[in-house]
């Protein structure tokens, strides 16, 4: 009978960049733009209060984002956060159930 023999190989990183949004009870929506090119990079909806999304690793290196919270019952006005800048991340070792103590890449 042949027994399996695991090789660990040094993964390379796969550098990101990851969004995380803590949004207002009355949120439904958020649309996260490039403030530069006006390019819409991600329209999801906020699941309780929060959103997240994984980006090109150059939003983690400069503040060219824009977030825009959108309510659909037409209750609130929207409410916009500029010169946002994403966190660098490691893709292979980022746990994004728990990204606050998550160091950025050396």
């Amino acid at each position: 009978m042949h027994v399996a023999t695991f090789i660990h190989t040094k993964q390379n990183p796969i550098e990101l960049s990851f969004i995380d949004v803590d949004c207002d009870a009355s949120a439904e929506r958020l649309m996260v733009l490039n403030r530069v090119t006006g390019l819409l990079l991600s329209h999801k909806q906020v699941i309780e209060g929060r959103f997240t999304a994984v980006l090109k690793k150059e939003y983690g290196l400069s503040n060219d984002l824009m977030c825009v919270m959108l309510d659909d019952n037409g209750e609130f006005n929207a409410a916009i956060a500029d010169n946002v800048q994403a966190m660098l991340i490691n893709l292979v070792t980022f746990d994004p159930n728990n990204p606050q103590p998550y160091e950025a890449p050396a």
